[in-house]
């Protein structure tokens, strides 16, 4: 047995210690171990009566994305009693693209939890998959969320989604009542290039009431420059950020 396999057979006994400050910082020291005996007590640890250990379980579970187990537990997480441990693990979930039953679980974190953080960060997590259809689906869905932390995550989400549908929902959203979900989307449409793209940022950088949303809208322009009218907003957009001339 070498020093690397005593110390971390000492790690996973410690994580049965009676004290759950010593159990959390067990977790903590195990983070960058991936072999499966690790995983094995991880996941157990996600039984923990504890729920700062079980929260510290699945962050450290999220660099085991070789093993299935661990993406099964993460999921059942999703289920847990404590809405930290549940967006936890819907966070470590994001990188888990190849699993359709990660893919699945997140949908429902992202449109039925009750804790707006859980469906935040399940919503994210749903921008990395943009190969599901299920999952842009999911992120037009949540453009309902009476909550704008929810609306601005999947505006940011669907960024990543290049999708006829995911466009117009963020164009959409450029007309929201809240100023952080409309300048999430200008943000999110800087990767979109189309003419109908191209007006809307236009309209958003010239007229828009909030600062943030002109900038990113310039920003975004940026992008567009192929379009003269792109350019000469982009143009004026960045001359009144320059002069002053905001409010």
């Amino acid at each position: 047995m070498t020093k690397d396999s005593k110390a971390t057979d000492a790690l996973i006994k410690a994580l049965k210690d009676q004290d759950s400050d010593v159990r959390k910082s067990a977790i903590i020291a195990l983070g960058n171990h991936t072999d499966s005996k690790v995983t094995d007590a991880l996941i157990k640890a996600l039984e923990d009566k504890d729920e700062y250990v079980r929260w510290y379980a699945t962050i450290a579970l999220g660099n085991h994305t070789d093993s299935k187990a661990a993406t099964d537990a993460l999921i059942k997480a999703l289920e847990d009693q404590d809405s930290d441990v549940r967006w936890s693990a819907a966070k470590a979930l994001g990188n888990r693209t190849d699993s359709k039953a990660a893919t699945d679980a997140l949908i429902k974190a992202a449109l039925k939890d009750e804790d707006l953080y859980v469906r935040k960060s399940a919503v994210i997590a749903l921008g990395t998959h943009k190969d599901s259809k299920a999952a842009t689906d999911a992120l037009l869905k949540a453009f309902e969320d009476k909550d704008w932390h929810v609306r601005w995550s999947a505006a940011l989400a669907l960024g990543n989604h290049k999708d006829s549908k995911a466009t117009d929902a963020l164009i959409k959203a450029l007309d929201d009542k809240d100023e952080y979900v409309r300048w999430s989307a200008a943000k999110a449409l800087g990767n979109h290039t189309d003419s109908k793209v191209t007006d809307a940022l236009i309209k958003a950088a010239l007229k828009d009431e909030d600062l943030y949303v002109r900038w990113y809208a310039a920003e975004a322009l940026g992008n567009h420059k192929a379009s003269k009218a792109a350019y000469e907003a982009y143009i004026e957009a960045y001359g009144a950020f320059k002069k002053g001339d905001i409010k």
